[in-house]
């Protein structure tokens, strides 16, 4: 087996570092985009001027986003877990995951259900009416906060499968599945050959394409840890054999292509309009997941493959986003909701709309990290320790 050398290998991490950034911060955009669509999608603002633009900008980044950082986590945690061993990974991912996900239970969620009374009363919606219709503790929400205790899951179930390898020898197999995944790595169709199983997990989804309505209950479904938990063990396996990085900087123009196709055809497959006792139902249903996963890994491989080959350098202030992007995904939420429902019936446009939501949005964000968040305690549970320097 080939190794990068360290100088390429901390190329590598800043890029995906700054990827995994993008990946975080995308969710704002998306948050702040979804009143202005027409799609019977889970939120407490429709706002009164809506565009089919918006539709597409929520479309392509939901249909990647998430499935790309479960990749970059996976790659990062098997990093993470090799660096500090099983007992302090655990310890050191609990505080920088687990504590934000309890307190953010305790207090940003508790805020968005008011959010959602107050947009009720606002707007004449229903949605927390429809919410609060099967109270019960596993229906609590978890919000956008979801990923984290999906994450918490994943890292227990990696970390039991690791401790579970040292008291059975395997090092044949273990052989033959990196042998396996570096075949698989290589081709250029791997993202073919990875939507068998994406397919099969989203096949139970609530909807065409999706594979749980995340944050609208406690508890993830389990087809839900077994989907994103795929993402996760391809960048974990990744990080094992992290020359086959080199592979994905290959073809990105064909995947972007092959990306938009898959795209455009999971939402022709959304657009028609087929009840679930149609024979041709099924049909329509197995084009969609197979075009929704290809466009995931499709975007996945390429969006990895075009920040290896141009964000490979360290950049202060990629570095100062990245460790900032955290806390402005956790805190983002009830600040978004609250403008949606400020301008939602301004006869302005939808676009003009969504970049004052977003503007604000993230200068209030920015503004809060820098003073309040990056050189506290809060900015040490968050992203470790820091030391002040004159550029900040």
């Amino acid at each position: 087996m080939v190794m990068p050398s360290p100088c390429a290998s901390s190329a590598r991490l800043h890029a995906l570092d700054g990827l995994r950034a993008v990946a975080m911060l995308l969710g704002i955009v998306l948050h702040s985009a979804v009143p202005f669509i027409a799609a019977p999608i889970p939120w407490p603002v429709h706002d009164s001027n809506q565009s089919l633009g918006m539709l597409m900008l929520v479309g392509a980044i939901h249909g990647f986003r998430m499935q790309l950082f479960f990749f970059l986590a996976g790659f990062f945690g098997h990093l993470l877990w090799q660096a500090l061993g099983t007992r302090q990974f655990l310890r050191q991912r609990f505080t920088r995951i687990g504590v934000p996900f309890l307190v953010g239970m305790l207090t940003i969620v508790p805020l968005i259900l008011v959010i959602w009374w107050w947009a009720d009363s606002i707007t004449g919606s229903s949605f927390m009416r429809r919410q609060m219709s099967n109270v019960s503790i596993l229906r609590y929400p978890t919000a956008h906060l979801w990923f984290l205790e999906v994450l918490l899951l994943l890292y227990l179930a990696s970390t039991a499968l690791a401790w579970c390898a040292k008291y059975v020898d395997g090092t044949v197999y273990l052989h033959r599945m990196e042998s396996a995944f570096d075949w698989l790595m290589r081709q250029s169709l791997k993202p073919l050959l990875l939507a068998v199983p994406t397919v099969a997990l989203l096949w139970g989804g609530p909807m065409l394409g999706e594979v749980d309505q995340p944050g609208m209950r406690l508890l993830p479904a389990a087809r839900a840890l077994g989907y994103y938990g795929l993402f996760f063990a391809v960048g974990w396996w990744l990080q094992g054999q992290r020359h086959l990085l080199d592979v994905l900087r290959r073809g990105l123009a064909p995947y972007f292509v092959l990306a938009l196709i898959s795209f455009l055809i999971l939402g022709a497959c959304l657009g028609v309009r087929i009840n679930r006792n149609d024979p041709s139902f099924t049909a329509l249903k197995l084009v969609a997941l197979v075009a929704a996963s290809l466009y995931a890994w499709f975007m996945t491989f390429a969006m990895t493959g075009l920040f290896l080959r141009v964000a490979a350098q360290r950049r202060e202030w990629v570095r100062y986003l990245a460790d900032a992007s955290y806390w402005c995904y956790l805190c983002h939420v009830p600040l978004v909701m609250v403008l949606q429902i400020a301008v939602w019936s301004w006869p302005a446009n939808a676009w003009l709309k969504f970049g004052l939501v977003l503007s604000i949005t993230m200068a209030v964000l920015l503004a809060s990290y820098h003073g309040l968040v990056r050189y506290t305690w809060v900015g040490r549970l968050l992203n470790g320790q820091r030391r002040m320097t004159l550029s900040g």
